[in-house]
């Protein structure tokens, strides 16, 4: 009876284990098939990505699920960015992120109203503490849309270890997309590293051809060199049934099968963007588009996941031959491989007469303050990664900064004489196409001021033209009784959108803002009470150097 009673406890234990082990372990977000247009660790334009982007068809609207128990812990509104985004802790430790969303749950709505109401603003952010919205696995909690800096529909999920915030890989633990594709490569570069470098009697970059040897292997065409070099790749990552090129996980490198360079993208810190542009050959990138992942640890790198072995550069010697080999894996270990024969050999290069860059000297450990008649450029210290020529001057109420195809740290501050009149002045940039962008409408000492992160060309321009409105139906003097919502367009076509605002009877609306369609909307809904049938909505719309333009009509509804 007694060993009955043990098995018992035994078998109740394990099944609650069991229980409990399932609770723990996450979910999908969203129940469709997932497929991938964005990994974790992906190299954009101006950030490294911190989650995975999960495909919606096309469609918004889909019920996103929490993917544990937990509790709400913030919930953001912004035009920009994540759009409208939900923060939710669980107990492992562990921070689940859904963003781009077309709409928030029921009850996370009535929170997110209170605050628009309380403080008259679309854009909002709440925290919120462990009690006061608890959240089950399987629960919804929004819906998918497109919002902030969302090209297209789709759900951008994060996991990020909640007391420091640092995004971890989703794919590593916690999910298991459908992926029996390896990685592709597509392209090889040589760097010649030090002064007395050569690779194939040049001192220049150059594109290695390789060859397709089996399905998993690749091998280049025998490199001849001497000194230190570099090498470089292009690659990406695909998964089954879906035309998308996401990023890899991983990229080794072994010399003579000792490993020498590991980038590995499980966990990364916000900051790490900074350092973006050390990872890829970034003039190649400005010049034609191409990412190359640089091999090698370039100046100013400073990310944590970049591990290498003396800069993982190669000391070709003459006389020896090396071996090297390139691994390239996806987070389902699908993995590609790029053999690359080096023989250290003495060349002979024709040294051409190359003309001195122009421009001024700029080193990364020291900062410059350049001053003209009329303007100022402050270049802080770091704000380059390494040695770099900047062209500067000031002329006819322009200012020149020229830094052709380099990337930039930190931002620049610059200054610029502002005009007697400043009706409609403010500092802008000029494009290729003879437009003007804004900058800055800030004036102090009687200059306009800002940070810049562009080179070009920068100059006082004016708009007087104020943006416009315009209702998408005709609404005035008509019975909007049945109507859910009002939209209109808005725009302004040269300096942009600073601020809008509404009220309906005096009162402030709370009118929604999505940029990319260029349209603010209103919802009937619970949250605005309306006090007899006729009613004045009245609509204000302000650019970036202040020219407004507004809107009145009435309309009737019970």
């Amino acid at each position: 009876m007694r060993s009955t009673a043990i098995l018992a406890f035994f078998w109740i234990s394990s099944l609650l284990c069991a229980q409990k082990n399932e609770n723990q372990q996450y979910s999908l977000p969203i129940d469709i098939p997932i497929f991938l247009s964005g990994t974790f660790g992906e190299l954009r334009s101006s950030n490294i990505h911190a989650g995975i982007d999960i495909k919606t068809q096309g469609r918004e609207g889909f019920p996103i699920k929490a993917v544990l128990d937990g509790y709400l812990s913030r919930v953001k509104v912004s035009i920009s960015g994540y759009g409208k985004a939900i923060y939710i802790n669980h107990p492992d430790g562990k921070t689940s992120v859904y963003a781009h969303l077309k709409k928030f749950s029921a009850p996370i709505i009535h929170e997110v109203r209170k605050k628009q109401y309380d403080i008259q603003s679309y854009e909002v952010e709440l925290f919120f503490e462990p009690t006061e919205l608890p959240v089950s696995k399987y629960e919804i909690i929004g819906f998918s849309g497109n919002t902030g800096g969302s090209f297209g529909p789709h759900l951008h999920f994060e996991l990020r270890e909640t007391k420091t915030q640092k995004p971890i890989n989703p794919l590593l633990a916690h999910y298991d997309i459908q992926d029996s594709v390896r990685p592709v490569i597509h392209s090889l570069i040589a760097y010649p590293i030090s002064e007395d470098a050569i690779v194939n009697s040049e001192k220049k970059d150059l594109q290695i051809p390789f060859q397709k040897f089996n399905d998993s292997i690749y091998v280049a065409e025998p490199i001849e060199a001497i000194g230190k070099i570099g090498l470089g790749i292009g690659t990406y990552d695909r998964h089954d049934n879906t035309y998308n090129k996401n990023g890899v996980y991983s990229i080794t490198a072994k010399l003579n099968g000792r490993q020498i360079k590991r980038l590995q993208f499980s966990k990364i810190r916000f900051s790490d963007s900074e350092f973006l542009n050390t990872l890829i050959d970034y003039p190649r990138y400005s010049r034609t588009k191409q990412r190359i992942h640089k091999l090698f640890r370039s100046p100013g790198n400073e990310l944590e996941f970049f591990v290498h072995l003396e800069d993982g550069l190669i000391d070709v010697e003459t006389g020896k031959d090396y071996a090297y080999q390139i691994k390239v894996s996806d987070a389902n270990n699908n993995n590609r491989y790029l053999f690359v024969p080096i023989k250290g050999k003495e060349q002979k290069v024709a040294i051409l007469n190359k003309k001195m860059p122009d421009g001024k000297e700029i080193e990364p450990n020291r900062d410059y303050l350049f001053i003209y008649d009329g303007a100022e450029v402050y270049i802080p210290k770091n704000a380059v990664y390494d040695r770099n020529r900047v062209v500067l001057g000031f002329d006819n109420n322009e200012l020149k900064i020229k830094a052709d195809h380099v990337a930039l740290r930190k931002a620049f501050q610059i200054k610029v004489m502002a005009p007697d009149s400043l009706v409609g002045h403010y500092l802008g940039i000029l494009f290729e196409n003879g437009k003007t962008g804004f900058i800055s409408k800030n004036i102090r000492d009687n200059h306009f001021v800002a940070k810049v992160k562009k080179t070009g060309i920068y100059t006082i321009a004016q708009d007087t033209i104020p943006p416009i409105i315009i209702p998408s139906q005709l609404y005035d003097q008509r019975w909007l009784s049945n109507f859910k919502t009002l939209r209109f367009t808005i725009d302004d076509r040269e300096t942009g959108i600073s601020s809008y605002k509404a009220t309906i009877d005096g009162k402030w609306a709370l009118f929604e803002y999505d940029p990319k369609k260029k349209e603010i909307s209103f919802n009937f809904d619970d949250y605005f009470s309306f006090q007899g049938t006729k009613h004045t909505l009245k609509i204000s719309v302000i650019d970036n150097v202040g020219n407004e333009s507004n809107h009145e009509l009435e309309f009737y509804r019970k």
